[in-house]
């Protein structure tokens, strides 16, 4: 009886350490655990009022050339903490601007193809094949803020974001196909300028949306990932690694305790 209970109680031990943290625990910081790729606009003068000297994301009011510099079109920054996925911008990610809204978050674990893949000749949403490299899409429900995990290839179907002169957005949403690997799971969308995840940006109201766990990727897995609006008017790309938890460690060494001292009995 007394192997049993000790057993019982490192199970029970390692239950408690390996559950997820919640999202309402992470905190942003720019500069600390931010993934942002920088897409180098500033050489184009499409780059607005910092420099990187300033200590401020070099994302910091940054479109894509040939579109509407403005604080509520600005996409700021990915970030990635405890193998959860969050997104900065000045952009109201669950509102929309002018009726452009939200895209999906697409991620690849090899390489993405920013500057080919099928597109329209004409402007507008258009459906056409994955030919970007993507390997998943994190496909958002801000109704709910729920959010599924698709396995997606190119025979996936995707949408396009609205402006064609701006290929390197693409893709916009994900439209059909691939294989759903998780449903309904949660997330968050918060609002605020003096929070700490947009202490560091500049303009007005920022808003952010966190909770994406990739953890599904398997521990070590590089991944990109990809975020634009409808009208593609913003670009943001980040890239990371997905690492073990503390906590999966405690786990493994707490069933090694139990096994070792299990073996230690029956001798």
């Amino acid at each position: 009886m007394k192997k049993i209970s000790l057993l019982t109680v490192y199970a029970l031990f390692a239950i408690f350490l390996s559950t997820p943290t919640s999202v309402k625990a992470l905190t942003f910081n720019t500069g600390i655990n931010e993934i942002t790729i920088f897409d180098g606009n500033s050489n184009n003068n499409w780059y607005d009022n910092v420099t990187n000297s300033s200590g401020v994301s070099p994302e910091d009011n940054e479109v894509e050339p040939g579109c509407v510099r403005n604080q509520k079109w600005d996409l700021e920054g990915f970030f990635f903490e405890k193998n959860i996925l969050s997104m900065v911008g000045g952009y109201n990610f669950k509102d929309g601007v002018s009726e452009i809204k939200s895209g999906d978050i697409f991620i690849s674990t090899t390489n993405v193809n920013k500057t080919t893949g099928n597109t329209s000749s004409t402007t507008g949403n258009n459906e056409l094949f994955n030919n970007y490299g993507y390997d998943y899409v994190l496909d958002l429900d801000f109704n709910n803020f729920t959010y599924d995990v698709v396995a997606i290839d190119t025979d996936t179907m995707v949408t396009s974001s609205y402006y064609t002169q701006n290929q390197s957005s693409n893709p916009w949403r994900y439209a059909s196909g691939g294989e759903t690997l998780k449903q309904n799971m949660d997330f968050e969308f918060l609002v605020g300028k003096d929070n700490d995840f947009s202490s560091n940006f500049s303009g007005n109201n920022h808003y952010a949306v966190t909770g994406f766990d990739l953890s599904f990727l398997g521990h070590g897995t590089n991944f990109y990932s990809h975020f634009t609006m409808g009208c593609g008017n913003d670009n943001l790309m980040g890239k990371g690694i997905v690492t073990p938890e503390p906590s999966t460690f405690l786990l493994m060494g707490a069933g090694l305790i139990g096994l070792a001292f299990s073996f230690r009995r029956r001798k």
